[in-house]
């Protein structure tokens, strides 16, 4: 972390200047002009804490208004997100008003920048997606979507070299192709927005058209275009929409497709005055040819005074623009190709204050234009309204979203409107569409006021859908609500199926679907399925529905019946009925013509059948581990509809039953899958020994509530719980050089012939919790700021408590921040009763000075020289906090003598041994290069932690043991041969001896006078049966027994 906090402002110039770029290039190197709207990262990023209520409201509100009834549901976010997410457009699929695309521009600190994707495929109910469009490299946001003809996404974005990018998804956004920048963008290309040609008419019918602000180059200041003839494969070169004059600056483009296929662009020409620019007149281009061509293309075909404003002084210091927004009709109603823009405007007329949001209209293709004021507040109050966006919707009315300051006295908070026209713009009705306020604000670590440039609106299948940001949660979160707006009548409708008279059976956990159907009242029509017992009018279960038909499984309706007290076998007789409903005033709901029809419902007793068990199959065995954390799966065929399912398992067989658990989903599945990990600690409890293994049978147990029958098989099985190895190796896989350090630590503990096992402790904000009690030692690597979760530091903390003074724990840590992220008060992983009281360091600095980085071994590999190239490693020191007695100084720097670099700590119950650099990072000394450095050190800090004494040979093998041992033979259990070392620390007479259960010697391996030192022997058991044997070695007065396990 602090290397990151130490370049963190040459990361924001590299980003401003080079992102993405793979070389340097002066050609295509951004340019960032003051005129350009990028998310600038301006370095001081803090993320606000996130509110978890973010469910706003939970009632639906309801506007009457003379024209409708109109009913505003609860606003949701559509992803929510640690990262902050503004700027957001949606669209929706042109034929299929249930797909919606929605984006934003994503943030999460320092130049982590991308597009979101947020999609819906059922009209608003559900929504999924991400923060980053998955085309497999970041961009620098300015999402602009679009939905083809073909129901293809495109997007449009700032890639990270600057060009303006497109992608495009034909699987509903969940893939996107590979970045194609549009030819001749420059590396200053800014403001985009993207939209297709869906009119069946068109002689272009399927074309998709991208435009922006040029800002590099020779059509600097200018608005060009880029469109698509193979749904988005490839791009025309960019061409100037339309020319910006003298010092002007063209900015804020929008594009729209007319009924017949022509393509409008709009802009806002700005004048440069005194430095600041003015958004003075309304740019219009048209084209009728696809956009080859632009028979219209001028700056100035409607006055504006827009609200563009850098300076800090609107709304709370945001910055602010009046950029025009455009939408056409495509209604096949009066007012078909009618355009429609919207900007925001101040002080001159139509505009009566600080900010309004103004129409501008055409009704002949763009020739001449009028303006109206769109909000309806009271004119001249000074209120802001801004970021206006309009719609018009399939029944040809003109919808308006912006921001709104009207309802805060103080007009510092704001709130987000609808204005709603059914006269072509004359008037309006303005809807309040957001449940809560927000105070506007610049989203920190962002460009000077940036709370995002623009919000969405779209519509389909009788609502509209407003979508903006707000910063109610703690940060900026893209936020939509349906406003439902029906207007059509509801016609006379009559229930189809089933008949009257039916009878359903359910039983519970069934997955067979019931289907109840009735004809389409009106194509925007909700409705609500009644059952009621004996008759309708008595209502036992109401559903709504948003179209004419519902269905159960069958088990979810036999658990409605069981909420009802209906028990299994028992039923209700009654009648089932339907009512349409829609807003309005005149005729709100229609009960189904034929209805009700009688209907028994009746909760059905499953039958239970005979079934087989089929994998795994007899005889498989399986080895357990405390950190495998993969599945171990059983299944079998099912024994009839309803059943639930116990998975069991017996030793030695299935009489005996030693572990039992419920089958999958709540016992449904005929399936059953445990952790491997879950199933060692079940092994744990029923006495299994690590190494040791438990053989029995498997089988299942199928059961209706009544009665209950077994699988036609009992398949035998093993279990074998993995043996503790002597060192747990912690390190982290989510970084590359912890992932070489592992590598390392492993090859070189072979090398030792010291076992071990390892742990996936992941990165720092980790929420996984361990146990390491049974691990003779545990060994932390770090790499870098990432050294160890609080999580892991609990498990270690539990570790060394649970030490005695006979089975001492033993801790070994290497890493280079283990100082600065452990024991800096700055630090959020501050724990210096760990670092101090526990491991027995302090931090002093994270570097020793200029120079080398050598060290030298002091306690341990005394005067052996090493060194790390790791640019921070830290200097601690001897806590002052423990008496010294107990702390050693093991390794300091070579040019800094008095600086440590390891430190060891030695109590009652445990011993640590904590080393400031990172395993990948060791290599022997240039002046003095013994080989095997990693080797060395790590065997000087074991044996340290082990309490044994190593010398200042560069092997670093202490020459004599200081007591006898016996080690657990490797592998165990084994077949046919296993190696057992020992150590002597004298020299005596030995022998080694062989023993099966019943005590009798099987075989002798040692039987001689040794010297002192390290042996191995190695048994081969090829001509002895499986089972255990103990091994025994004496010499002189001592004696040691082990046990080892043979399997053939």
């Amino acid at each position: 972390m602090k290397k990151l906090l130490l370049l963190l402002p040459v990361l924001i110039t590299g980003f401003i200047f080079m992102t993405g770029q793979k070389s340097i290039n002066n050609e295509l190197k951004p340019v960032i002009y003051p005129e350009m709207m990028r998310m600038i990262p301006d370095g001081n990023y803090s993320l606000l804490p996130q509110k978890n209520d973010n469910r706003f409201s939970t009632e639906a509100r309801i506007i009457k208004t003379p024209k409708e009834v109109y009913t505003i549901y609860p606003n949701f976010l559509v992803h929510p997100s640690f990262g902050t997410q503004s700027e957001t457009p949606i669209t929706r699929h042109p034929t299929n008003p249930l797909i919606m695309l929605a984006s934003a521009n994503t943030y999460r600190g320092a130049t982590t920048f991308s597009t979101g994707v947020y999609v819906t495929t059922d009209g608003g109910l559900t929504w999924y997606g991400s923060d980053t469009l998955n085309n497999g490299t970041f961009n620098s946001g300015d999402p602009g979507p679009a939905i083809d003809k073909d129901g293809r996404f495109h997007m449009s974005y700032i890639s990270t070299s600057g060009n303006i990018g497109m992608s495009y998804s034909t699987d509903n956004g969940i893939v996107w192709s590979a970045n194609v920048n549009i030819p001749g963008s420059s590396a200053s290309s800014d403001k985009n927005f993207t939209t297709t040609d869906d009119s069946p008419v068109s002689p272009y019918y399927g074309r998709v058209y991208t435009v922006f602000t040029e800002f590099g180059g020779t059509n600097y200041a200018d608005v060009v275009m880029s469109y698509s003839t193979n749904s988005g494969v490839s791009w025309s070169n960019e061409a100037v929409v339309g020319n910006a004059l003298g010092n002007n600056v063209n900015q804020g483009c929008d594009i729209r497709v007319g009924p017949n296929g022509e393509v409008y662009v709009v802009w806002a020409n700005q004048s440069s005055v005194g430095g600041a620019l003015i958004e003075d007149s309304l740019g219009f281009a048209k084209s009728t040819n696809g956009g080859v061509n632009w028979a219209v293309s001028r700056g100035n075909a409607s006055n504006m005074n827009g609200i563009r404003d850098f300076n800090g002084t609107f709304l709370n210091g945001i910055r602010a623009n009046g950029f025009p927004r455009i939408a056409v009709d495509r209604t096949t109603g009066p007012r078909s190709g009618w355009i429609y823009v919207t900007t925001s405007e101040k002080n001159i007329a139509p505009a009566t204050d600080v900010s309004d949001v103004i129409l501008h209209r055409s009704t002949d293709g763009g020739n001449t234009w009028t303006k109206k004021r769109v909000n309806q507040d009271a004119p001249g109050n000074g209120k802001y309204q801004y970021f206006g966006t309009v719609n018009v919707d399939e029944q040809g009315a003109v919808n308006v979203v912006y921001y709104d300051t009207r309802n805060t006295p103080t007009n510092d908070s704001a709130e987000v409107y609808v204005s709603r026209s059914f006269d072509g713009g004359e008037t309006y009705n303005d809807i309040l569409v957001s449940d809560h306020k927000f105070k506007p604000k610049s989203i920190p670590g962002l460009a000077a006021g940036y709370q995002g440039d623009y919000i969405g609106i779209t519509s389909g299948n009788g609502a509209l859908w407003p979508y903006w940001c707000d910063d109610y949660t703690g940060i900026y979160q893209a936020t939509t609500a349906k406003v439902n707006i029906n207007l059509t009548p509801l016609n006379n409708y009559n229930l189809s199926s089933p008949s009257a008279g039916a009878r359903i059976v359910t039983y519970p956990n069934y997955t067979l679907n019931y289907n109840f159907n009735w004809d389409t009242s009106t194509a925007t029509a909700s409705y609500k399925w009644i059952f009621g017992n004996p008759t309708a009018s008595v209502r036992k279960i109401t559903i709504p529905s948003t179209l004419n038909a519902i269905s159960f499984s069958s088990g979810q309706l036999d658990n409605i019946l069981a909420g009802l007290g209906v028990a299994v076998g028992d039923s209700l007789v009654g009648q089932w009925d339907v009512w349409a409903f829609r807003n309005n005033v005149t005729l709100d709901s229609l009960k189904a013509a034929n209805g009700p029809r009688a209907i028994t419902l009746k909760r059905g007793v499953p039958v239970l059948s005979a079934f087989n068990l089929n994998t795994p199959a007899a005889g498989v065995r399986y080895e357990t581990s405390a950190f495998n954390f993969t599945n171990i799966n059983f299944n079998w065929s099912t024994s009839g509809p309803g059943v639930t399912y116990k998975w069991k398992f017996g030793s030695p067989s299935i009489a005996v039953v030693k572990l039992i658990r419920t089958s999958g989903l709540s016992g449904i599945d005929s399936s059953f899958s445990i952790p491997n990990n879950e199933l060692d600690a079940a092994l744990a409890s029923a006495g299994v020994n690590p190494g040791d293994s438990l053989a029995g049978q498997w089988s299942v147990w199928a059961y209706n509530g009544f009665d209950s029958v077994k699988a036609t098989q009992n398949n035998a099985i093993t279990f074998k719980r993995k043996g503790k190895g002597d060192i747990l190796v912690l390190y982290d896989s989510t970084n590359v050089n912890c992932r070489i350090s592992r590598d390392s630590v492993m090859a070189n503990l072979n090398n030792l012939s010291i076992t071990y096992d390892l742990y996936n402790r992941k990165g720092v904000t980790a929420t996984d919790a361990v146990s390491f009690r049974g691990y003779k030692k545990v060994m932390l690597l770090g790499e870098g700021s990432s050294v160890m979760s609080n999580k892991i530091k609990d498990s270690l903390k539990t570790y060394l408590q649970s030490g005695t003074g006979i089975n001492k724990s033993k801790l070994i840590i290497i890493s280079e921040d283990i100082g600065y992220q452990i024991d800096r008060s700055a630090s959020p992983y501050y724990d210096s009763a760990f670092a101090r009281s526990m491991c027995g360091y302090q931090y002093v600095a994270d570097r020793p000075g200029v120079g080398g980085r050598g060290i030298t071994g002091i306690s341990i590999n005394t005067n052996l020289t090493d060194s790390t190239y790791g640019p921070s490693s830290d200097v601690i020191k001897r806590s002052v906090s423990l008496p010294s007695s107990q702390t050693f100084n093991l390794y300091k720097y070579r040019l800094f003598a008095d600086s440590m670099n390891s430190i060891g700590r030695v109590s009652a119950t445990y011993n640590v041994a904590v080393m400031a650099l990172d395993v990948e990072s060791i290599r022997p000394a240039n002046d003095v290069p013994y080989p095997f450095s990693v080797k060395r050190i790590l065997n000087g800090l074991i044996k340290f932690v082990d309490e044994i004494p190593t010398g200042d040979d560069p092997e670093n093998i202490a020459t004599v043991p200081v007591k006898y041992s016996l080690s657990q033979n490797y592998p165990n259990p084994f077949n046919p041969s296993t190696k057992i070392n020992y150590e002597l620390p004298v020299s005596n007479y030995v022998t080694i001896k062989v023993y099966d259960l019943t005590g009798k010697e099987v075989i002798t391996l040692i039987s001689m006078k040794q010297d002192a030192g390290r042996y191995s022997v190695t048994l081969n058991g090829a001509d002895l049966s499986s089972g255990m044997y103990f091994y025994k070695l004496t010499s002189g007065d001592y004696t040691e027994t082990r046990r080892m396990i043979l399997l053939k």
